[in-house]
């Protein structure tokens, strides 16, 4: 039953590859076709490519803590990326008087923390930690 279950991972991994690769040629093209302002915006997906790429990749040859390390890259471009979105779109909304756009930033927030605590739970603990310490200590 457990070599059934390795298996299945391995081929979820493969699979996870060519998709990976597909989207880092395509992201690679277009890259280069763009101009400054869409490289930024791509570099952070080309990133996230890679890092899926490269985490199962190691997943393959069972490397776990080469591949967390991949995985922690998906996990921090990726909030670059939420976090880049928030912030531009608040602006937009500000600037061009389009406060109808709040109501989505609004929804998005909450999700952002959510899955930010989920990500990262070592970093949310240790803030946690530290928070009743300094309460102990007061």
């Amino acid at each position: 039953m457990k070599n059934l279950e390795k298996n299945i991972q391995n081929i979820m991994s493969i699979r996870k590859i060519y998709m990976a690769t597909m989207a880092i040629i395509i992201l690679t093209w277009a890259f280069f076709k763009n101009n400054f302002v869409a490289r930024i915006i791509i570099s952070l997906f080309l990133i996230c490519s890679i890092a899926i790429l490269g985490e199962n990749i190691f997943l393959l040859l069972n490397k776990e803590k080469i591949s967390n390390i991949f995985k922690y890259i998906f996990r921090v471009c990726f909030f670059i990326y939420v976090i880049g979105f928030l912030t531009y779109s608040s602006y937009y909304a500000i600037v061009n008087k389009c406060y109808s756009l709040f109501i989505p930033i609004a929804i998005f927030i909450p999700f952002t923390i959510y899955f930010f605590k989920k990500a990262f739970p070592s970093i949310s603990k240790n803030k946690k930690e530290e928070n009743i310490k300094n309460k102990l200590e007061e």
